[in-house]
């Protein structure tokens, strides 16, 4: 009897030692469920896009009476890592009317850029244009400089740059200039864009260029504005005009060439 009292009073105790201890740590599978469903789940984030490219494309012709034939293309490819961002660009301009070349623009460049602060990036750029119709064969610019991040939120993107850039140019045969073939010049520079939807968007760019040292006098102003209205997501219509003006242009067989060129361009526009 004592024996079996002993025993009841042994497994009681055990009993007692067990239920707590059990709810003190409910077991794996218990614990992971109220858990997984208490916790706020965290919104996946974006990443970054690498690479991000834009292009557009336009063509006219007229025949008849008169005769006339315009192209226009441009592209922008972007490539940004570990703080580092390299851009190359090119815009190409060409156009006839009865069987004579009127227009004939190539502009093109490679940039790097390195991000040094918030918001602040040190580049170097290297670019080349042709405008025969300006007397211009081959010009070749080497650029350095600071670019800042003056805006940039959702919709308004503001790029400020302050730099200098070093020419070397080879005009057209017949034409002479006041600048040397080879001069260096500073740089200041803007670039606006204003996103109305993710594709379509206004854009804005500016730069002025003064020689500096004995052809200070003369100075180039280039800008570009361009409007890009979707057709759908990746697709859409661009319009576009550019500027170019040299406040010293040469003088071509004796005659005095102008100062300022515009290319005004309507097409389609790929961007992913």
């Amino acid at each position: 009897m004592t024996t079996r009292i002993s025993r009841l009073v042994a497994s009681l105790f055990a009993m007692g030692l067990a239920v707590p201890a059990a709810h003190a740590q409910p077991s794996a599978g218990a614990a992971g469920t109220p858990a997984a469903s208490s916790a706020p789940a965290k919104p996946a984030q974006k990443q970054p896009k690498r690479f991000d490219f834009n292009g557009s494309l336009g063509f006219s012709q007229a025949s008849g009476n008169a005769n006339a034939l315009t192209t226009n293309m441009t592209n922008r490819l972007t490539y940004t890592m570990a703080g580092w961002n390299v851009q190359q660009d090119l815009a190409f301009y060409y156009g006839e009317a009865n069987e004579k070349v009127n227009t004939n623009f190539w502009n093109g460049g490679l940039r790097g850029e390195r991000t040094v602060a918030e918001r602040v990036a040190l580049f170097m750029a290297s670019r080349y244009d042709r405008n025969v119709l300006q007397g211009v064969s081959n010009r070749f610019q080497q650029g350095f400089g600071v670019t800042v991040r003056a805006v940039d939120d959702k919709r308004n993107r503001l790029n400020v740059a302050l730099g200098g850039s070093f020419f070397s140019q080879q005009l057209t045969p017949g034409s002479v200039a006041k600048v040397s073939r080879a001069f260096p010049a500073a740089r200041a520079a803007m670039d606006y864009r204003l996103r109305v939807t993710e594709v379509a968007y206004v854009q804005q760019s500016a730069e002025y260029l003064p020689a500096i040292g004995d052809t200070a006098s003369s100075y180039f102003v280039n800008t570009e504005s361009a409007v890009v209205a979707p057709i759908s997501r990746n697709v859409g219509l661009k319009v576009g005009y550019v500027i170019r003006y040299n406040s010293e242009p040469p003088i071509r067989n004796n005659v005095q060439l102008r100062t300022t060129d515009t290319f005004f361009s309507s097409g389609l526009t790929l961007t992913f």
